[in-house]
């Protein structure tokens, strides 16, 4: 109830012709304001975010999730205040960062929205201290193993996605030689390149060619041309999108394309068709059509995965401190909920917690279309 309390003069007026006592009448209309003030949860978040530098893109996105969800949450009750504080996709700056967000800005809890490989020396540090960090690009369950209790990982599980490759073989029987392209880096491009040829050991198919880089922007026309000549029936691929399907198309390689979900970074910001994205696949979460919707009509684009990786990082901080606002640490692994792509889950002894379900798509006049 969210009674108001009256004043002294009519609270003795009433007990007087009602023959209440004031003392109870007071505790009455008292306790109503005192739970409603109990129900409420607010929070203070500090967002150690690459605003500038490399990471610059794929972090506003993630921002942009989370200020999605705050305005979600604030409607259920719970005021989440998100302080930024800019990484610049640094080390040294990552750790300034969430020095200055602990010590000066007293943050509740902390989310590192920058690259995996520049906050993974953040995790020696976080140990020192009590406050949570949630991280939205440290992955696979390799960082778990010796991850403090403190922390949790909302990045989508790259090994979950192996289903939905297979689907594209099940759908091209066809295709009996491949060519690989993979960002060089372990908890990613490795990782896809160690599903996609697990399941072409499966299904018998060869794999003709592999190109592996850690250059953001590599000569893909060189690296293309010679798999090319190799004769692949499909080139899969998990790096830099923009400039592989331009190559790829100046080639005149009119096989298919079969891509890992950052494709979708094409179309992020991208208010016209991309007519070089027919027929390529790609392998993405399956994010809720209602999440995608309301995302454009609040921000006018196209959600990417760091999106939903930025809201579901607040909604498991809040689902946190409905369990226990005073021990966030322990709470953040007490949370399990279905999210918008899948179970969200850090009840089961692991710092990864995000079981977003994968699926296969296919463009169609710059849409994806389920396969």
């Amino acid at each position: 109830m969210n009674a108001k309390i009256l004043p002294t003069y009519l609270l003795r007026t009433r007990a007087l012709i009602f023959n209440i006592p004031v003392v109870a009448a007071f505790s009455f209309f008292a306790h109503g304001s005192f739970k409603a003030q109990a129900d409420e949860i607010k929070l203070k978040v500090g967002v150690i975010s690459g605003l500038t530098g490399a990471a610059a893109k794929w972090s506003a996105f993630q921002n942009k999730g989370m200020e999605l969800a705050v305005e979600d949450l604030k409607r259920e009750g719970v005021d989440i205040d998100l302080v930024f504080e800019d990484s610049q996709t640094q080390a040294t700056k990552v750790i300034s960062a969430y020095n200055k967000l602990r010590q000066l800005d007293r943050v509740d809890v902390l989310i590192a929205n920058d690259f995996g490989l520049v906050i993974a020396p953040l995790l020696l540090h976080v140990e020192r201290y009590d406050t949570p960090l949630l991280a939205l690009w440290l992955p696979q369950e390799m960082y778990c193993k010796s991850a403090p209790r403190n922390f949790v990982s909302m990045s989508s599980q790259v090994k979950e996605s192996a289903p939905a490759y297979d689907r594209f073989f099940e759908l091209h029987p066809e295709v009996k030689r491949v060519g690989l392209v993979a960002f060089d880096e372990p908890g990613w491009g490795q990782a896809y390149l160690q599903i996609w040829r697990e399941l072409a050991a499966k299904r018998g198919v060869q794999v003709v060619d592999t190109f592996v880089n850690n250059e953001w922007q590599p000569d893909f026309k060189t690296a293309l041309t010679k798999m090319i000549s190799k004769t692949p029936d499909a080139i899969f691929f998990a790096h830099e999108p923009e400039g592989l399907v331009k190559a790829a198309r100046q080639l005149g390689f009119s096989k298919p394309l079969v891509a890992a979900n950052n494709l979708l970074e094409m179309l992020a910001g991208s208010k016209r068709e991309r007519a070089e994205l027919e027929g390529v696949y790609v392998v993405d979460p399956e994010v809720s059509l209602e999440f995608r919707d309301k995302f454009i009509a609040r921000f006018n684009l196209e959600p990417i995965l760091e999106a939903y990786a930025g809201y579901e990082a607040v909604r498991t901080i809040a689902q946190a401190a409905k369990i226990d606002r005073t021990a966030l640490s322990l709470s953040m692994r007490r949370v399990k909920y279905r999210g918008i792509a899948g179970e969200i889950d850090f009840t089961k002894g692991t710092c990864a917690g995000n079981q977003a379900e994968w699926g296969l798509f296919k463009f169609d006049k710059s849409r994806r279309a389920k396969q």
